[in-house]
């Protein structure tokens, strides 16, 4: 058996662990100093072998561990993440547009995606409702969803302040109790991370224990029992990998990270230990209707536990089956995964990585799992693993059947035929009979074996696939690219249906909005799903829905209003390692080259940045060197003009994280451009368009900020309407993180630190916003959306707790024209705020608080609840740029809006000398 994967993997562990030094339990652990590491995997093409997922992923922990770990003791603290959530719970909300007060608000809107999902790892159809049309599906970083029609629609149930990295979800089965839910947190394989830290090992993202939830998965809290910090490793439920419920007894089984535990609604008691504080070890748990327990445990971790288990009762009497030593003698190499057949719970069905890895250089190339079978009424083991698909030819990552180490891997029984398999990886396979037939078909993920184009409406990366219990013939999918379902598991072919409809779990990188006025056209780079457009602009037919454009890891995107590139519209896009594209009618790659075929290299995130109100102009992060051309419309990837790199130039050694231009028409003598490096510096760079060397820029780093590797410069905004108004932000713990300067533009400007009540808060993001001459601040953080008016006297508010939540605000987009803010989140997708003032009032006559409005949203037509409203009255609806799109006279309580465009309104009354305004939305 080979072992190539497995050498791989943990050589890529013994490295990370090298770097990402220590996530401490307490403050007090000794300091390590963080090496920068910077990770190439393929840049394009083929699809991943499990060598290129291992290094993408270590590619993306670091990413955003760089972004996390204290630069002076290379840790990141349990105090300092406690401190941070203790803030974000303390910070004043902004719930609601306060119409009373004459300052700048923001109303919100998701721009979605609402048709496409992330990564999905877990989906239950619900017991109690016999149409089969409840579901509840858990989203790795965008929480827990339900659906009452069958994905027609979702709702979000999952606290929005609380951690969203949703990796299981189980029922009560027995009677009486199916309203009772639990959901737990923690991945440990394949995470691209959120507001997590990593573990030694680098491979992990912290949840935070189990919840539960007893009105049918409607509301949840969590279980106090298994609470952790989620930042590190101090709690056996901080890695959750699958959750069962007992049928008898009713008492929970949770296959966490390295161990087997089971509450009895009072306390845990562990039923198998695998040592988990030292071990990455995989579980997962099944139970029969009988109460028979069975357990796995992946291999090469701790030999004393690897292997599957069995226990009559689940009450202790565990013993280990896979190694009988009659019918089989075989130890799983990695992860392990487990499904019964429900129409004979005698028949357990184990699919485990085996070592393997696909080498097409290989004669016969093996694939990278087992499948066996045991039967415990004859307690033998039946061997199907040659059965496992092995189509024509050979695709790396693709065929013969592959698991990328683990990271997706899934099996399971049509309930109502024992010998019906279906089994889940890279792709999605079923066998119908699998004591006769000869071998798995294909019926998801990549549409062959012959290339990496997906399967007709269907994503790769498989990690849940669920019969509905009402209808056997119906298969529910859980992958990479969220919900799908297909009607009839038995057909030839097999035809899918996306259910991610407002599943909102996309893990935005950077998000980007068009700077034509009034534009509703969005764009973004997220994790594993490439690049999206957005917008009705684009023919789109609302603005929740998005087109994907481009597959892979989406990386910076930007949208051009050139008036050279397809008669002025068009956009730019990245992916991993610095492949970058140019559409202005067709695509043209412009990956920047040293020379022919030598592409300069780039962080795994790529960046760039297209001035947005000068689109010539488009500035490429080459690590520490600047990239430049003004004429982006039409670059090629050779003429580039390389300004050098920081180390020449400064002695610094910082490599761009994040730039940011002025605003307006382009001014030599007042234009200039903003740099923030990996290690804490801000360079201003004069004239950029016509400078001829970065050494000509200006260290204009605030005294007080962190300059030790990693402190990342994470977001510098410029005032809309006052270069000398600039936010710089830091996303490090333990350091200065927000500082506001007023005379940017002098030779070495005055910094004031402005964190105030967000001084714990890894701060991820940055824009400033200008209506009506005055200024609304913000700041995306790891923990949400905050604004002010003013950072040096007044305290940060959260922004739209119901919408954004607390979830990670990686990116901010600007548009001053019409004041439109674009949010980039890493799982909770994209939202919109429009900032606004004109209809703040001052006036003793305001009966805003008395009005009523319903439905809201409203489709049609909306009705108005006013009880001193007798007589006739004036009515303007406004949109939310403060232009009047209709008005009128009326004694009607009902006015009609059906002609009105998707989006946020204002509906002003006026009446008998009062005057109030009421926000609505129109579908």
């Amino acid at each position: 058996m080979k072992k190539k994967l497995l050498l791989a993997s943990l050589a890529l562990f013994a490295i990370i662990a090298f770097c990402i030094v220590s996530v401490s339990n307490n403050d007090n652990q000794k300091i390590v100093k963080v090496e920068r590491k910077n990770i190439n995997p393929t840049k394009k093409g083929k699809k991943k072998t499990p060598e290129e997922r291992a290094l993408y992923n270590e590619a993306r922990n670091l990413y955003e561990y760089y972004r996390q770990v204290n630069p002076n003791t290379g840790i990141i603290s349990k105090n300092d993440k406690k401190r941070e959530f203790k803030q974000a719970k303390n910070a004043k909300l902004r719930a609601n547009i306060n119409l009373t007060a004459k300052v700048p608000q923001a109303a919100y809107i998701s721009r979605g995606p609402s048709n496409m999902g992330g990564r999905t790892r877990a989906l239950v159809v619900d017991k109690s409702d016999n149409t089969g049309n409840t579901i509840i599906a858990g989203g790795v970083s965008g929480g827990v969803f339900r659906t009452t029609d069958g994905g027609a629609n979702w709702t979000k149930v999952s606290p929005n302040d609380e951690i969203h990295n949703v990796t299981a979800i189980a029922q009560d089965p027995r009677a009486g109790f199916e309203n009772v839910w639990y959901y737990a947190t923690g991945e440990g394989l394949g995470n691209s991370a959120s507001s997590s830290a990593q573990q030694t090992s680098g491979a992990y993202f912290f949840g935070q224990g189990i919840w539960q939830s007893i009105n049918g998965g409607v509301t949840w809290v969590q279980m106090p029992s298994t609470d952790s910090n989620y930042e590190s490793f101090d709690s056996d439920f901080d890695v959750t990998y699958s959750l069962a419920v007992h049928p008898l007894t009713g008492h929970l089984y949770a296959a966490s990270i390295g161990l087997i535990a089971r509450f009895d609604g009072s306390s845990w008691t562990t039923e198998i230990d695998g040592n988990p504080s030292s071990t990455g070890q995989a579980t997962d748990i099944v139970i029969t209707t009988s109460g028979r327990c069975y357990a796995a445990f992946s291999g090469i971790h701790d030999t004393a536990t690897e292997g599957i288990w069995t226990s009559p009762t689940g009450v202790g009497s565990w013993t280990r089956i896979n190694d009988d030593g009659i019918s089989a003698d075989f130890t799983p190499e990695g992860r392990v995964v487990l499904a019964l057949a429900p129409s004979n719970e005698n028949k357990l069905y184990t699919l485990f990585v085996n070592g393997n890895s696909i080498d097409c250089n290989d004669p016969t190339p093996l694939q990278e799992a087992d499948l066996w079978m045991w039967n415990q009424s004859t307690t033998n083991w039946t061997n199907y693993s040659s059965k496992l698909p092995d189509e024509a030819g050979c695709s790396e990552g693709n065929d013969p059947f592959a698991a990328q180490d683990g990271y997706d891997l899934v099996v399971n029984v049509k309930p109502d035929n024992e010998n019906f398999v279906v089994i889940g990886g890279t792709n999605a396979y079923k066998i119908e009979n699998i004591t006769t037939d000869a071998m798995f078909s294909r019926i998801g993920g990549y549409a062959s074996s012959s290339g990496y184009t997906s399967y007709s409406n269907h994503h790769p990366d498989i990690h849940a696939l669920v019969f509905n219990p009402f209808n056997n013939n119906v298969l529910f999918s859980g992958t990479d690219g969220g919900v799908h379902v297909t009607n009839d598991i038995t057909a030839n072919t097999i035809s899918w249906t996306s259910l991610n409809n407002n599943y909102q779990t996309f893990q935005f990188y950077h998000v980007d909005i068009d700077p034509g006025n009034g534009s509703d056209f969005v764009i973004g780079g997220a994790q594993d799903n490439g690049c999206v457009l957005g917008g009705t602009f684009i023919s789109l037919p609302n603005l929740t829905e998005q087109l994907n454009i481009a597959n892979g890891d989406g990386a910076s995107t930007a949208i051009s209003r050139d008036t050279n590139c397809n008669s002025g519209i068009g956009f730019f896009i990245s992916l991993q390692n610095g492949v970058t594209y140019r559409n202005c009618g067709t695509y043209v790659e412009i990956t920047p080259e040293s020379a022919p075929g030598t592409p300069y290299d780039s962080q795994f995130v790529t960046y760039f940045h297209l001035d947005p109100d000068n689109n010539n102009a488009l500035y490429f992060a080459s690590l520490d060197k600047l990239l430049r051309t003004t004429d982006a419309t039409n670059v090629t990837q050779d003429n580039w003009t390389d300004l050098g790199n920081t180390t020449a130039a400064f002695g610094h050694n910082d490599q761009f994280e994040i730039f940011s231009t002025t605003r307006g028409t382009y001014n030599p003598a007042s234009s200039y451009l903003l740099m923030g490096g990996d290690s804490g510096h801000i360079y201003r760079l004069n004239d950029p368009q016509n400078a001829t060397n970065i050494s000509s820029a200006v260290d204009i780093t605030p005294p007080t900020a962190s300059t030790t590797f990693p402190s990342i410069v994470s977001g510098l905004a410029i005032h809309p309407t006052n270069n000398d108004i600039v936010l710089a932000t830091y996303s490090n713990y333990g350091i200065n993180s927000i500082y506001l300067t007023t005379n940017a533009t002098s030779a070495s400007p005055n910094w004031t630190l402005v964190e105030r009540n967000l001084s714990s808060h890894s701060i991820r993001s940055a824009a400033i916003t200008e209506v009506a001459g005055q200024t609304l601040y913000f700041v995306g953080t790891a923990r949400g959306l905050y604004s002010t008016t003013d950072p040096t006297s007044i305290d940060w508010v959260r922004e739209a707790p119901n919408q954004i939540g607390f979830a990670v605000v990686s990116s901010l987009a600007y548009r001053p024209s019409d004041n439109h803010l674009l949010i980039g989140t890493h799982g909770n997708g994209m939202y919109e705020a429009t900032v606004s003032d004109v209809l703040g009032i001052e006036d003793v006559n305001d009966v805003s608080s008395e009005i009523k409005l319903y439905p809201n949203p409203v489709a049609n037509q909306i009705n108005l609840d006013l009880p001193v409203l007798n007589n006739k009255y004036n009515y303007s609806i406004i949109d939310m740029s403060g232009k009047t799109i209709t008005n009128g006279t009326t004694d009607s309580k009902q006015i009609n809006v059906s002609t009105l465009s998707s989006g946020m309104y204002f509906i002003k009354l006026n009446f008998d000398g009062k005057t109030g305004v009421k926000r609505f939305i129109k579908k």
